[in-house]
């Protein structure tokens, strides 16, 4: 969602610095040649520099994502009669009750059933 918001305002302040900039030679062509101080951060630059955060954002963003979903955890099922069984799955795979582990096995647990879930270096 950040990533949206700060993708819009660099199109919008790269659409309006572009504008500005192509409006200003226009008006300069009227005027007599005056000296104008040369340095100053260009336009382009601006707009590039903005265009250039965004993309480095959203990259980062991504792969903060994908790093977490990614992550493996340990799942303790302990069933009614207090058999302790013990599954690794990646973190994106977990919806509830629902899982499906490392080798592919969808497991659907009951009401009955007790599940712990722990970070892969949280294991007893």
């Amino acid at each position: 969602m950040l990533t949206k918001i700060l993708f819009t305002l660099a199109v919008i302040i790269a659409v309006a610095l572009i504008f500005r900039v192509k409006s200003q030679p226009a008006r300069q062509a009227d005027q007599p040649d005056v000296d104008q101080p040369v340095g100053g951060v260009s336009a382009r630059f601006v707009a590039y520099t903005l265009l250039g955060l965004v993309i480095a954002t959203s990259a980062l963003v991504f792969v903060l994502h994908w790093n977490e979903q990614h992550r493996i955890m340990n799942i303790q099922v302990t069933d009614s009669q207090g058999q302790l069984i013990t599954y690794q799955a990646y973190k994106k795979s977990i919806d509830g009750r629902r899982f499906t582990t490392l080798d592919g096995i969808a497991v659907t647990l009951g009401a009955d059933d007790r599940i712990a879930i722990l970070d892969q270096d949280q294991l007893p």
